[in-house]
């Protein structure tokens, strides 16, 4: 049971999908909460599957909830359907533009068996691929090309579905050989992807690719935070949007960074990662080199503190089972030395950390949350820091059994919203719901 009222927002069978997976949340300029989800629509399971991006949003600060809308969807069904996983939410406070960031796969693959490449070529057209092996390119109007320019047989419409002289030849999204009629396959990797809205989600626009700009070649898996960005408000960069990633090299270990836009998100950078240089036993790191778990840094979370530094918190394979932190005072284009908060206990698995308005008083007060066991997701934790996160006097647990994935937001009304996976029956992984519920600082310190 919870220790704070909850409510489930999504739950298994609610508008057709079996199950719902990885919170994000916002609360906009407006006091809009938007919470985001993966739509596992068939199994509660992680890529390769069919996934679909979704949210709810309540305009009385989490007390009711409209109908599910769903995002973004790719062809494909089932365990072999193509997937849309992983979202993060960032709202860009001066032109009122909310962002969400997340990963697409073709069916078939998922972070294991992501291959390696942007997928696009050197001006930016989608490479798509034969049974041969042979390249071609996709244009913005769906006519393809071969990579001496000539155009080719085949045309793809916005669905990704393949024709040629009319006829239909498979989809570029579908998983490999699972369609007698295929002819033109994506390549086989991570997609980072990107969509947004101008009325506060209401409406959303068409995905833009972000592979172009933020991966490369030797990268295999690229994904979100997952949960959400912000928007620096102090010093030179202040104005920058930022959202967590990370990603893997060519042996599969992976490490974290910043992606960030300096222009209101038309176009976006990839900073370096703290495994850029970072010192472990005697050995200076690099992401694309790095061949060992216990270096490798994943899903992350970030603050910017008022003296303008950021504050990055890791999920981590290291040993230590506490969450890794590192600080930039460059808005995330370099990272100091990766220590690891000895308060925040951690059975490898995401966690949230946002910062609370600054009340006038000269505390910074910071919130975090996970699951503070050192072996299993369980004993979901909310904790405050009044001095930016060195130290944490309070804390409760909010659910003292399952609590995996969850999303820290602060409401328009000062208190404190939170979505989080709870398992509600042992008997089958897929009785997972997401829990939204919200406390008060004076709770928390009480």
């Amino acid at each position: 049971m919870a220790n704070i009222e909850t409510q489930a927002l999504y739950y298994p069978n609610y508008d057709g999908s079996k199950a719902f997976r990885i919170p994000s949340m916002i609360t906009t300029r407006k006091g809009t909460v938007i919470a985001g989800i993966d739509a596992r629509i068939v199994d509660q399971t992680d890529n390769p599957n069919q996934i679909e991006i979704a949210i709810r949003r309540s305009e009385d600060n989490g007390q009711t909830w409209g109908h599910i809308q769903r995002l973004v969807a790719f062809a494909g069904e089932g365990l072999d359907g193509a997937a849309a996983i992983d979202s993060a939410l960032l709202e860009d406070k001066i032109t009122g533009t909310v962002y969400m960031l997340y990963m697409h796969t073709p069916g078939g693959i998922g972070l294991w068996a992501s291959e390696a490449g942007k997928g696009f070529s050197e001006d930016g057209r989608r490479k798509l691929f034969d049974h041969e092996g042979n390249t071609y390119l996709l244009s913005e109007t769906g006519q393809v090309e071969d990579v001496e320019g000539n155009i080719a047989k085949y045309t793809v419409d916005k669905e990704g579905y393949v024709f040629e002289s009319g006829e239909p030849r498979g989809n570029i999204y579908y998983k490999k050989g699972i369609d007698p009629q295929e002819s033109l396959l994506e390549a086989r990797t991570s997609f980072l992807q990107i969509i947004q809205s101008e009325d506060d989600g209401l409406t959303w626009s068409e995905p833009r690719e972000l592979n172009p700009f933020v991966k490369e070649e030797w990268m295999r898996f690229i994904g979100s935070g997952p949960g959400c960005g912000i928007q620096l408000k102090y010093g030179e960069k202040a104005g920058r949007l930022i959202f967590p990633i990370y990603f893997s090299n060519q042996t599969g270990h992976m490490s974290c960074t910043l992606i960030y836009s300096d222009d209101a998100g038309a176009t976006w950078q990839r900073g370096e990662s703290p495994n850029e240089g970072r010192v472990v036993e005697g050995e200076t790191l690099s992401a694309e080199t790095i061949s060992e778990n216990k270096n490798m840094l994943t899903e992350s979370q970030v603050i910017e503190l008022p003296t303008g530094e950021l504050r990055y918190y890791m999920r981590n394979h290291f040993g230590l089972q506490r969450t890794a932190v590192t600080e930039s005072t460059n808005g995330g284009e370099t990272w100091g030395e990766v220590t690891f908060d000895m308060t925040l206990l951690d059975p490898i698995c995401q966690s949230t950390v946002v910062l609370y308005p600054d009340q006038g008083d000269g505390k910074t007060r910071v919130l975090f949350a996970n699951p503070a066991d050192e072996k299993t997701r369980v004993k979901g934790t909310v904790r405050l820091s009044e001095d930016g996160g060195k130290t944490w006097p309070y804390s409760k647990v909010i659910e003292e059994d399952y609590y995996g994935y969850s999303c820290l937001t602060v409401l328009k009304n000062g208190e404190i919203g939170i979505l989080y996976e709870r398992v509600y029956d042992y008997s089958n992984w897929n009785n997972m719901d997401i829990q939204f519920g919200t406390f008060t600082l004076d709770w928390l310190k009480s």
